[in-house]
């Protein structure tokens, strides 16, 4: 069966656990991506950003900073670092006579739970400007898996205080040289392992998702929830609901401060409609027309593209091509200047 799969995708994860309690790209690594598509290689500085030199905490004289947070589409799989759309948008700010430094701080992944958290705990530090939050589709069910946040009475509340799948073991494995030189380069321990991780991420979103009938009676259906909301019959409902509350929470943090939100929602290829892309942005649950907000579809930068131009990789986990990360880092650097945020 691994012989007639063919090539898979060997891209090794160096995750470990960070001390504000949740997971970082392991700083100082080094190593390779390779699919039938493409060949990168990654480096993360001693900060766990996704970049070849250290950053400070503080910023420089006249320098404006942006931190992008996001998981594999941020910290750009499948792509080198100067394609990624956070160099781009640092290079097109730039180019508009900006003083910036953008900060990639994207974690292969991520949920929008540990994105709230990583910028709460840590990346505040760095004094941003501007944050920007990259949703994706899976976002819905991650931030349900990882039981950080839960929703009780409809408000958010704090599950867990901490999210480092595997613990000690994880933090083993994904820096042990044996087991990361066998996720470069054998395909048969690529596939086995894309297998398991599945499995156990659809058991850890199973395990935490409140049940209809349990959430009314308000008893958590694990150890680490707190008593949850009464979940709607639809699980993809309670998703939304509880992925909204926390972009809320993150608004409210950033509005608080002066920093601006910047929300840039990642589309996917239709199913159904060949050259077209989807979009499942909570747009019913979470308003992005509000002050302080703003908000960027990448389905209307990429779109008109779709047709003709690769923009998924096609072998592999579809992560965007160059070309979408240039569409993109364009597309936000444009909403950012038009909404004047850096001024």
């Amino acid at each position: 069966m691994l012989a007639i799969a063919g090539e898979q995708p060997k891209f090794p994860r160096h995750v470990v656990g960070a001390p504000w309690g949740l997971r970082i790209n392991e700083p100082g690594s080094h190593y390779r991506h390779k699919s039938r598509d493409v060949e990168v290689h990654f480096a993360i500085n001693a900060q766990g950003l996704r970049a070849d030199h250290d950053v400070a905490y503080a910023k420089p004289p006249g320098t404006r900073r942006v931190v992008c947070l996001g998981d594999s589409f941020t910290i750009g799989y499948e792509v080198e670092e100067a394609e990624c759309f956070a160099r781009v948008l640092e290079s097109e700010l730039r180019q508009r006579g900006r003083s910036v430094e953008v900060l990639n701080a994207g974690v292969s992944g991520f949920s929008n739970a540990e994105e709230c958290l990583y910028l709460e705990r840590e990346l505040y530090r760095y004094a941003p400007d501007v944050v920007c939050l990259s949703f994706f589709v899976n976002d819905l069910a991650d931030n349900v898996r990882t039981g950080l946040f839960a929703l009780s009475d409809g408000k958010l509340v704090e599950a867990a205080p901490d999210y480092v799948p595997a613990g000690r073991l994880g933090n083993f494995l994904n820096t042990n040289w044996f087991f990361n030189v066998l996720s470069e380069r054998s395909n048969a321990f690529a596939f086995l392992k894309e297998a398991w991780t599945k499995r156990i991420k659809q058991g850890m979103v199973e395990e935490n998702r409140p049940a209809p009938a349990t959430a009314a009676s308000g008893t958590p259906t694990s150890a680490a929830a707190t008593p949850a909301a009464p979940a709607p019959a639809d699980p993809a409902e309670y998703e939304r609901r509880l992925c909204a509350a926390i972009l809320e929470r993150m608004y409210v943090w950033t509005r608080e401060r002066g920093i601006a939100f910047v929300i840039q929602s990642i589309p996917f290829p239709s199913d159904t409609a060949p050259g077209k892309l989807d979009d499942l942005f909570p747009h019913e649950r979470f308003d992005v027309t509000r002050p302080g907000i703003v908000f960027f579809a990448a389905k209307d930068a990429l779109e008109p593209h779709a047709a003709r131009e690769l923009l998924y990789w096609q072998h592999s986990h579809s992560h965007w091509t160059p070309l979408a990360h240039r569409l993109a880092g364009q597309g936000l650097a444009e909403s950012i200047s038009r909404a004047g945020v850096l001024d």
